[in-house]
Order: structure tokens, then C-alpha cells, then sequence
């Protein structure tokens, strides 16, 4: 245990060392004192790791169990430690929900309120962070909102409805700072997807009787499981698909033509999978054969054992969204807001 304490590095490695002693606390097999002596230690740690910076904890750390880093030193290091979090465009830790309730407590007109707003122009707030900024500080969402973020409506030519809502939901996972809006309006993008080429196969499924002699086999299957001149036998199930597809992505902002790209190929693959693996001896006798037969057999059952259509339409649909991260607007703003 004094050497868990001593190794704490992070906020995670202290709750588990703390939860960890909590354990032994309860099973009671180290004496009252010594224990005491080890939460107070490794409080100790967690203070002076705070402090130092040797265990940077933000506000998106759970400490309601180190009270010594609920006293307002500690706090305004973690809410400093925060901010530079949020300023560095490399940081995940962006605990914004954490770090606006810390606002709320202490007043947003407050001195520290004030401060925290003065710092959010440097603070790379992202769109999806907006949402939660707006509940605080309203009007700095509003502005930030308008520097982050385009409007773009899209339109689908020589396309069904599934293949809209698909694309469209691709779009909506991998596109950030994109506000999908469903008519076209000024200051707002026209992106036009239209689908010119979409020939989907699926290659029909075959199936081949593999066969090795008794000396063809690994030694220590044939000698251990198959009587003396038997053949081992199975099944290889192969077969596949493929979509040879063409699009046009387009993009259009006050009238004018801002991006086009054709986007064509193929995408598809074979799957290969082996059953009904069985030992047949001299008189005609089968018995079912639990283990690999040799390298070749291992070779030939390796792979995919299934490519769908489905799977291979989430490929194309990635293609058309890697064109329309090229278009300008929609780069730019995806690239201020993605990390």
C-alpha cells in the first residue's frame, strides 16, 4: 500500500488507491493506527501532487473523496489547470460542464466569474461545447457560434431516401461544427451529392471438399486422433460482393460554384469460412475432427468469414464524406473544431 501511494502519477491511480485501502479498511487486518497513518499519506500525496502538478487534476476529476482539494487554494489550481487545458488545441480534457457549474457557484458576476469570462476567446470552445455555454454566458455563444460554424443544406440527386438518410448520418457523425439545416437560404451552403454510377454484386456462394491423407496432417493429430490410413476432410465456404460506384460532390455558397469532385471505383472483397471438419477411416467410417489439420488448412480458413453488401455501402459513404470535408467552408470549421 505504501508503495501504490508513492506511485500515484494521475487522478485515476489516486481513487484506486484510495478505494483499494477503503478495502482494507473494511476487512480489517491492518490495525486502526496504520491505516489511519496510510490515508494520511496518501492525502498528503494528493495534495502536493496537485500542487506541484505531479497529478494534474482538472475539474473533470472526481475528488469529493480528497477533501484537502476542496479548499479554495486547491480549487482555483484545478479551475487554472482547466483553462490551460482548454487553451492548448491538443488537450482532451475539456471539462466544460464542470468547469461552467464552477462558474454558477461562484457567481457569474463575480471577480472569478469575470475572469473566466475574459479568458474564453482563448479557450478554443468547440461547437459542440456550445450548448452548455449558452445556459452561462449566452452572448459569447452566440458570437462563438457564428465563428465556428457554417450552415449547409444538402441536396441528393438520383438517390432514395435510404441513401440520403444514410449519407446523412455519416455526415452528422464526422463533420464538425456543421449545422444541417433542411432548405436552402442565404449565407448558407448548397452541398449537392448526386449519385451517377451504383452497381452492387454479390458473387454467388461455392463450396469445395478439402481433402489430406493421413501423412499430409500435423504429426501430432495424425498419430494422436486419426486411426492409421485415415483422410481428414472439410469444407471451404467462399464467396463475396462488391459495388462499383460513382458520385459527384458539388458545393455552392451566394450563387457561385465554391468545390466539385468526381468520386468513382470499386469497393467489395471475397470471404472465405471452413465447416463440417471430420476424420473418414479406410472402411467408410466418420467421426467429427476437433483441430486444425496443417498450415494449408489454416492458410485457407483464415480471412473474413462474411463481406455484406451493407458493410460495403458504409465504405462508399465514407468516400462521398471525405469529399465533402474538402469543401473550404465546411474544412475549416470542422478543423477548428475537431480534436
Amino acid at each position: 500500500m505504501k508503495k501504490s501511494i508513492a506511485d500515484v502519477t494521475s487522478a485515476y491511480q489516486a481513487r484506486a488507491v484510495y478505494e483499494k485501502l477503503s478495502k482494507v479498511k473494511s476487512a480489517g487486518f491492518l490495525p486502526a493506527d496504520e491505516v489511519r497513518e496510510l490515508f494520511a499519506n496518501l492525502l498528503k500525496v494528493v495534495a502536493d501532487g496537485n500542487t506541484t502538478g505531479s497529478i494534474p487534476f482538472d475539474l473533470g476529476d472526481k475528488i469529493d473523496i480528497f477533501p484537502e482539494l476542496r479548499s479554495p487554494m486547491h480549487q482555483q489550481i484545478i479551475v487554472n489547470r482547466s483553462i490551460k487545458n482548454f487553451q492548448s488545441s491538443d488537450s482532451r480534457n475539456r471539462p466544460i460542464v464542470a468547469l461552467m457549474e464552477y462558474v454558477q457557484k461562484v457567481g457569474v458576476d463575480s471577480a472569478e466569474g469575470k475572469r473566466i469570462e475574459s479568458l474564453l476567446p482563448t479557450m478554443n470552445i468547440r461547437y459542440d461545447e456550445l450548448g452548455v455555454l449558452l445556459k452561462v454566458f449566452p452572448k459569447f455563444a452566440a458570437a462563438r457560434k457564428e465563428e465556428i460554424s457554417v450552415l449547409v443544406f444538402v441536396q441528393f440527386n438520383n438517390g432514395d431516401r435510404l441513401l440520403s438518410e444514410d449519407i446523412l448520418k455519416e455526415l452528422r457523425n464526422r463533420v464538425r461544427g456543421v449545422e444541417w439545416v433542411t432548405s436552402a437560404g442565404p449565407k448558407i451552403i448548397t452541398l449537392v451529392i448526386e449519385r451517377v454510377r451504383n452497381d452492387e454484386k454479390t458473387l454467388p456462394e461455392r463450396s469445395q471438399t478439402i481433402t489430406y491423407s493421413q501423412n499430409e496432417v500435423n504429426m501430432v493429430g495424425a498419430v494422436l486422433l486419426m486411426p492409421r490410413n485415415a483422410s481428414y476432410l472439410y469444407e471451404v465456404i467462399s464467396g463475396g460482393a462488391e459495388i462499383e460506384y460513382g458520385y459527384v460532390v458539388s458545393a455552392f455558397a451566394d450563387g457561385k460554384s465554391i468545390y466539385d469532385e468526381v468520386i468513382r471505383g470499386r469497393v467489395g472483397g471475397e470471404y472465405r469460412r471452413c465447416q463440417n471438419a471430420r476424420i473418414q477411416n479406410v472402411f467408410g467410417g466418420v467421426s467429427s475432427a476437433g483441430f486444425v489439420a496443417n498450415d494449408d488448412m489454416q492458410k485457407r480458413c483464415s480471412g473474413p468469414s462474411s463481406v455484406s453488401i451493407q458493410e460495403l455501402r458504409k465504405d462508399v459513404f465514407s468516400k462521398v464524406v471525405d469529399s465533402v470535408l474538402k469543401v473550404p467552408p465546411i474544412m475549416f470549421v470542422h478543423e477548428l473544431n475537431y480534436y
